[in-house]
């Protein structure tokens, strides 16, 4: 049994509303503490199936004024982690989930492991951004017009 780590509550603030909550700043002009939301670049060395995931998830995510140049990276993770994490599950359906050692013992094949890996992975990256029914259950929304992610 795997342990999970409790998510922590965020406050989503209304960003291209003008609406202000105490302690954070959001103006009309699209910033968010500080931060401009607008459209990250997709990186080229994305693979094919990642960057379908990467338009995928960032038009969702711009829908709902959640994203910053800044998040790059960590979609970038999360996008790779999702395409490999395909990958391993093509294997795994090809050749199974279980290898023979040259002993005869039965052992998880490595792209069984890979999967488990990247799955891993893309939930951790994917809490973040409320992308896990967990997460938005611990998601403070100040503004409920705010945006919705179109899943």
């Amino acid at each position: 049994m795997t342990s999970q780590t409790p998510v922590k509550s965020a406050a989503i603030i209304p960003l291209k509303t003008g609406s202000v909550v105490p302690g954070e700043s959001s103006d009309s002009s699209g910033m968010f503490q500080g931060v401009k939301t607008e459209r990250p670049t997709k990186p080229r060395w994305l693979s094919k199936e990642a960057g379908r995931h990467w338009d995928y998830i960032v038009k969702e995510l711009e829908n709902a004024n959640l994203i910053s140049k800044l998040d790059q990276g960590a979609l970038s993770i999360l996008c790779t982690s999702y395409a490999r994490m395909k990958e391993a599950e093509e294997e795994v359906a090809n050749k199974g989930e279980f290898q023979s050692t040259p002993s005869g013992y039965q052992q998880l094949a490595p792209w069984a492991v890979s999967w488990e890996r990247h799955q891993k992975n893309y939930l951790k990256v994917a809490s973040q951004y409320g992308l896990t029914v967990r997460a938005r259950q611990q998601v403070k929304v100040s503004d409920p017009n705010q945006g919705e992610l179109n899943l």
